[in-house]
């Protein structure tokens, strides 16, 4: 939103404002749950037992921090996340220690996909992915995700309106 401010001065109105579910949260600590289970666990408990207990101490405390402030960082990184629409674009914003934001314009963008796995499946949630003509404000692949929608369908259908309205409108 910033960006937008200092490119022209104005503060652009707000149509619809999006946040990702609380499900994301629980997707995101499921993935966490998975690396630990796969990942950590199976050199974790031989070493437990075949080592000294100061060595599996000082290798396991490490690790929990690591465990518990991932955990933190779920939480703190979910409530950054933040969708607004205006009638001309897209702004999108991120990120704890090092926030981003960007701006995807209507006109630029190209196709709308709606994805899910099936944990978000499971969770009752999707993503959205809109692809632009090329690389976007901060976001160098050219696709914004939309995480952690309910209700897709209706986003998209909100969105390629508005990118109607942004080809009619032209240049």
């Amino acid at each position: 939103m910033k960006i937008f401010a200092k490119m022209t001065g104005d503060t652009p109105e707000i149509i619809k404002e999006i946040r990702p579910v609380r499900n994301l949260r629980t997707l995101y600590t499921i993935y966490l749950l998975i690396i630990v289970w796969a990942g950590i666990l199976p050199w974790l408990i031989p070493l437990a037992f075949y080592s000294p207990p100061l060595l599996t101490l000082s290798i396991s405390l490490p690790l929990l921090i690591i465990v518990v402030s991932t955990l933190w960082w779920i939480g703190a990184f979910h409530r950054t996340i933040r969708y607004r629409f205006t009638h001309f674009e897209i702004l999108w914003e991120h990120g704890i220690w090092f926030p981003k934001t960007g701006i995807v314009p209507y006109g630029l963008i190209t196709a709308i996909e709606i994805t899910q796995g099936p944990i978000s499946r499971f969770l009752g949630f999707s993503c959205l992915k809109i692809r632009t003509g090329g690389n976007n404000s901060g976001n160098e692949s050219g696709i914004l995700k939309i995480e952690g929608i309910n209700e897709p369908e209706i986003l998209r259908d909100f969105i390629m309106t508005k990118r109607g309205e942004a080809n009619q409108a032209g240049p």
